[in-house]
């Protein structure tokens, strides 16, 4: 029995290898579980019975608050457990453990509510066939009526057949061709014109390598389905076996994610399980992630307008079809509080300085008990597992502003985006006791407008605007008619979550002060400048990690003087602010673009000194040069001197960060920023039309 932690880097499989028979390699069995221990342990017991000889592996993806994972184990010492810190989503939790398989072993991913009645014999010869790079068996549903469930072979998806499939309509209409359903069951022979869901998948190990492992994008549901069409349009073929071999689905009182999700949409989707039982709030989390990967599907297949369609079709059949619109309204009903509903857009939730403010706040907001929903307008991002279910997270076109509210008043928070200035102008003109506050996060510029003339003019019909700043609102006023009202605009800083006084650094004696710069690696960042400037400080002891990603990396890294390759690491991709600064004596922000570091702040909050560009609201998080030094003008001149004067000081640094650490705790913090945006809310709502 071995048991690992989760890596906090997941490195998918690449590279394509000549295509050799199978029939040397063994086979192992992958199983993601997310709350479901007794489920899994039903599985368990069927591997052991039908198929002893495979090994097993286990991700246990409920995270480390979740009880009883110790107890789980210890019943299990054959298994290779790995223990997942929190929940990665099943696709990442997959590739994570498929790096702890042999490389030689093909894999058999079973859902934890899956259990075998048989050895998979056939499953298996099929798989030995050349240019085969999956194959399902038959599946006995425990939960549904009638004979073994072989409509888990589906025909490739159309957004036709995906809106039948959403109505309902697709059993009735097989074998027509609206329908997804496959008329009769395809032959062994026949590769499957769409995909098989992930129940129980045999996968061709060497069909993994060539094509890699899930995109970690579909967090829950379609990862099955969209490496299914990867590897039929490499050229591999997907089988259906003829056996029987699974049973799927708990028998017992509880209801698990399959069921929920097939009740909502009639028509079984891929990957639908996974193993996980769920509440109400994650009932509806997982139906919104379905629904928001089908149209991700429909837009890595054909394009992104037909995911917008199918988005807002889906919108209409749930407000027009009887089942629908009467679980929608109940739905509605226990949202509603004696508190205003809250709005907040974003067109994708990915790990980006604005988009992580508004995860923070949806969070803080529905923890004080206000009903929160965030609309993506484009695709779901990695952010959506920080997330918690009490919020709801919907993808939603702009041109279909339609969102599931209590009746009463809302407030909806924008962006400066064109998407999401156009799904708020919409949205606000819907009703009389709706109001829209525009929270811009867009750097400005000092010489320039940064919004279209349509753009500004579309903004200033919201009913306020929060800025990061007052200089923040100065920079963006100097070339923008964004309004004349004084009452209009809130001051609302980022904010980030605070919990004990960090330790204070002390650097072992003779090592050179550790700078690090943490950001995406794009040129207004300013690397360059920053390695430019430490260029004619040779003589003084320092050292610098540059740590994270981004289209200029390769070309900027490569710019790096021969004579700084010892002195400057490039370290890549970070997974958070803790890892990149957990020795840092100084962080350096040079970029001459920012609106709102938000790194500065994270740098803050563990006590390390920041050196950063005087752009924007900058000056004003650093208390003007009290809580961290401020480097102005962004030039190689002003940055070398300002990091002579500290690097010739080290001693003094510590106590900068303390400073600025108090500066936190008294203006930065998510409670802070959340109490900020309640005044604004209340006055838009207390203001009339």
């Amino acid at each position: 029995m071995t048991i690992e932690m989760d890596r906090a880097y997941l490195k998918r499989p690449v590279g394509a290898t000549a295509r050799s028979l199978p029939s040397e390699r063994p086979l192992a069995a992958l199983i993601v579980t997310y709350k479901s221990h007794d489920l899994v342990e039903g599985c368990l017991a069927g591997l052991a019975e039908h198929a002893p000889e495979l090994p097993v592996y286990v991700y246990e993806n409920s995270g480390d608050q979740y009880p009883g994972r110790e107890e789980l184990v210890a019943r299990h010492l054959n298994v290779h457990w790995v223990l997942g810190s929190v929940n990665l989503g099943f696709g990442a939790a997959f590739n994570a453990l498929v790096e702890h398989v042999p490389a030689d072993a093909d894999l058999l991913l079973l859902n934890a509510d899956t259990r075998l009645v048989g050895p998979l014999t056939r499953t298996r010869e099929l798989l030995r066939q050349h240019g085969v790079a999956a194959v399902s068996p038959l599946i006995n549903d425990r939960g549904a009526p009638g004979p073994a469930q072989w409509d888990i072979a589906t025909r490739r998806r159309t957004l036709g057949r995906a809106l039948v499939a959403a109505a309902g309509y697709s059993d009735a209409l097989r074998g027509t061709p609206v329908s997804h359903l496959y008329a009769s069951q395809p032959t062994e022979s026949q590769s499957i014109d769409g995909y098989v869901a992930g129940i129980c998948l045999a996968i061709n190990r060497e069909a993994w390598n060539e094509i890699g492992g899930f995109d970690e994008e579909f967090f829950l549901y379609g990862e099955e389905t969209d490496w299914q069409q990867r590897a039929t349009a490499a050229g591999w073929r997907v089988l259906l076996a003829n056996e029987l071999d699974v049973e799927h689905g708990n028998p017992a009182a509880a209801v698990n994610t399959v069921n929920t999700v097939n009740t909502v949409n009639t028509a079984p989707e891929p990957g639908a399980a996974h193993g996980a039982e769920v509440s109400s709030p994650e009932r509806r989390r997982n139906r919104d992630l379905l629904r928001a990967n089908i149209a991700l599907l429909l837009e890595r297949e054909h394009t992104v307008h037909h995911a917008d369609v199918y988005l807002a079709g889906t919108t209409i059949l749930e407000r027009v079809q009887r089942s629908k619109r009467d679980a929608r309204k109940r739905f509605i009903a226990v949202r509603r509080t004696s508190k205003p509903s809250i709005v907040i857009t974003t067109n994708r939730p990915v790990y980006g300085g604005a988009e992580r403010q508004k995860a923070l706040l949806a969070t803080e907001l529905d923890r004080r008990g206000y009903p929160v929903t965030i609309a993506c307008m484009q695709r779901f991002g990695p952010l959506i597992k920080e997330i918690p279910h009490g919020v709801r997270v919907v993808r939603q076109p702009w041109w279909a502003p339609a969102l599931d509210l209590p009746a009463g008043p809302a407030v909806l928070i924008s962006g400066d985006t064109n998407t999401e200035t156009g799904f708020a102008a919409l949205w606000r003109a819907g009703a009389r006791n709706r109001r829209w506050l525009v929270a811009p996060h867009v750097p400005p510029e000092n010489d320039r407008p940064i919004y279209s003339r349509p753009l500004t003019a579309a903004m200033r019909r919201a009913d306020g605007f929060v800025a990061l700043a007052h200089r923040h609102w100065d920079m963006l006023t100097v070339h923008h008619r964004l309004g004349h009202r004084p009452s209009r605009l809130f001051i609302a800083p980022n904010g980030v979550a605070v919990t004990d006084a960090p330790r204070r650094r002390v650097r072992p004696a003779g090592e050179p002060p550790h700078l690090v710069m943490l950001s995406r690696i794009v040129e207004h960042k300013n690397p360059q400048l920053l390695i430019e400037a430490l260029a004619g400080l040779a003589e003084l002891p320092w050292k610098l990690s540059i740590f994270g990603d981004g289209p200029d990396r390769e070309r900027l890294q490569a710019g790096t003087p021969a004579e700084l390759c010892d002195r400057v690491h490039w370290r890549g991709w970070s997974t958070g602010p803790g890892p990149a600064l957990a020795d840092a004596d100084l962080l350096c922000v040079p970029s001459r673009s920012e609106a709102f570091p938000l790194v500065v702040l994270e740098a803050m909050a563990r006590g390390v000194p920041v050196a950063a560009s005087g752009v924007c609201a900058v000056p004003e998080m650093l208390d003007f040069g009290k809580a961290g030094y401020v480097v102005e003008p962004v030039s190689v001149s002003a940055w070398r001197t300002r990091l002579a004067d500290i690097l010739a000081n080290p001693d003094a640094l510590p106590a900068m960060g303390e400073r600025g650490f108090a500066r936190l705790c008294s203006h930065y913090t998510v409670e802070a920023m959340t109490d900020a945006y309640l005044d604004a809310i209340d006055a838009v709502l207390c203001s009339p039309l």
